[in-house]
């Protein structure tokens, strides 16, 4: 007993230390030290595997736990970063994190305050500013900020940027509009998102025969996709079949 105590104190010590020294966050420290089977296990398997396999899956179950661990350490860094150099790469990783955060106001501050000299029409920027807008539900400024990026941007093409068009222009009651954006957007995408919101509005406008053939469609095609692909679309596969059933 006494030589397992002296050995999980030297493991406690030993990992706390590349804890600190690799800058991990201090909850480790004090899972380490305070939980200690605990905590060694959950960083020998968080932090020591993937990097010594450097396995992506392992790094993204390892991130979501930090981040889950430590929400604001993105944030921190990011805040940090444009102290340091005040650029747009860093003004726009930094909104980027204020929409993960849910932090709205600040994401559109961030990304009007961007928006200026040769940035005024850059095409990433307007596109952030457009997503935190429809996520803010200011609908309109959203439309307008996506039409200012498409006509001064005529060759970006973004099938995210043109989900988020159709969004707006639905929201704001112009469902004729929005049916021919579902339609254009269907040309090329291949998300489940945009086909399933293309069949609920041809539902809300009385289509119900066009809209159940997109929402079948949908079913068939998550049953012959690879389970990473079902997963990403899970939502609206789950939609689709509670439309069909």
């Amino acid at each position: 007993m006494e030589f397992a105590g002296i050995l999980m104190l030297l493991i406690q010590i030993g990992f706390a230390v590349h804890a600190i020294r690799h800058g991990q966050s201090l909850l480790w420290v004090f899972l380490i030290i305070f939980l200690p089977l605990l905590g060694c296990i959950l960083y020998s398997v968080m932090v020591l595997l993937p990097e010594i396999i450097q396995s992506r899956t392992a790094r993204r179950g390892s991130k979501a736990l930090l981040r889950t661990l430590d929400p604001q350490k993105e944030l921190r860094k990011r805040r940090e970063a444009l102290e340091l150099s005040d650029t747009v790469g860093n003004r726009s990783a930094l909104a980027q994190e204020y929409l993960k955060q849910g932090m709205l106001d600040d994401a559109i501050a961030l990304y009007e305050s961007s928006l200026t000299g040769m940035y005024r029409t850059d095409p990433d920027l307007l596109f952030g500013l457009a997503k935190a807008l429809v996520e803010a539900k200011q609908f309109g400024r959203a439309r307008d900020t996506l039409e200012t990026l498409t006509t001064a941007n005529p060759e970006f093409e973004h099938q995210d940027a043109h989900l988020l068009y159709a969004r707006a222009l639905e929201a704001l009651g112009e469902l004729d509009r929005a049916l021919e954006e579902y339609r254009a957007l269907a040309k090329y995408s291949a998300g489940a998102e945009a086909k399933c919101r293309h069949a609920l509005l041809l539902k809300r406008m009385g289509k119900t025969a066009e809209a159940r053939a997109l929402f079948e469609d949908i079913v068939k095609d998550a049953r012959a996709a690879s389970s990473h692909s079902y997963r990403l679309n899970r939502e609206w596969v789950e939609i689709a079949k509670r439309e069909v059933a």
